[in-house]
């Protein structure tokens, strides 16, 4: 598994390389425009090529942006959905132009239409984001689980599932697992029999080859809690076993999975650390 953390983009997004190897990262995930608004500004060509360049230099990859956490594509509101499609749209060519591999987004509430409404919507809008993002894109774009909270879409395996197989363009979809929003949904990962059950859950539903990216975080909140609260590494209620079974599992032997913890760069590297400490050699 290659092992990374979400990094800083301050000053410039080519900037992040740096802060990913101070903290010992092998892959990355960034935020490419500004995760809280909807207009961004355009990433200039110098430093898109900055960028590419430190990625081939440095050999951090794959790695990851995500999404705008202001994005809903399973909203019945048509000025919001026209703001997360073009955001969406938006966000595909930036990660193109910076040879970014995956992009990771939260599939979206609901907000009382029902779960299979919302999930047909989000589909739509899948199809329609690949379409106007145009073939030659090399971006496949991530369905991340959820916890559960509110009318949020993606806490069980099922829904992900169904998403992928209502969306046309399914060779451009696939799907990054959040442990803290695994286990916060009611997947405990915390023993070897829960975390082969949640596997063999993943297996059956949107299938291993479809599971693509990893975010490691501890959770803040209790089992089942439908609690998206993130806790760092020996930091919250899961221990350290879930991560165990990660790092060792041959099945995502060569997968980024990033950091996403609330100390961010002040711990990444420790953490980092006592995550290859549980690498069997």
């Amino acid at each position: 598994m290659r092992l990374g953390a979400h990094i800083s983009t301050a000053g410039g997004v080519s900037g992040a390389f740096a802060r990913a190897v101070e903290v010992t990262a092998e892959c990355m995930q960034i935020f490419t425009r500004n995760q809280n608004r909807w207009a961004s500004k355009p990433i200039a060509a110098d430093e898109a090529a900055e960028f590419r360049r430190l990625r081939k230099e440095t050999g951090i990859g794959p790695n990851m942006a995500h999404a705008s956490y202001l994005v809903n594509l399973a909203t019945s509101d048509a000025e919001l959905e026209r703001k997360s499609v073009e955001a969406m749209v938006d966000e595909v060519h930036r990660a193109d132009l910076l040879g970014i591999e995956y992009l990771v987004f939260h599939p979206g509430a609901h907000m009382g239409a029902g779960i299979e409404t919302g999930i047909r919507l989000i589909a739509q809008r899948l199809d329609r984001i690949v379409e106007e993002a145009g073939d030659d894109s090399r971006v496949t774009i991530l369905l991340e689980n959820t916890a559960g909270q509110g009318t949020v879409i993606g806490n069980e395996f099922e829904h992900l599932r169904d998403i992928l197989a209502a969306v046309r363009h399914v060779d451009r979809i696939g799907v990054c697992i959040d442990s803290c929003h695994a286990f916060a949904a009611g997947y405990d990962l915390t023993s070897g029999t829960g975390y082969e059950q949640a596997i063999a859950a993943l297996a059956s539903t949107v299938t291993l080859p479809k599971v693509l990216a990893f975010h490691l975080n501890d959770s803040l909140r209790d089992f089942n809690s439908r609690k998206d609260r993130h806790a760092g590494i020996e930091q919250g209620k899961m221990g350290l076993s879930p991560f165990g079974y990660l790092v060792n599992d041959p099945r995502f032997a060569q997968h980024p999975a990033t950091l996403e913890t609330p100390e961010a760069e002040a711990a990444y590297a420790r953490e980092l650390s006592v995550l290859r400490k549980l690498k069997r050699q």
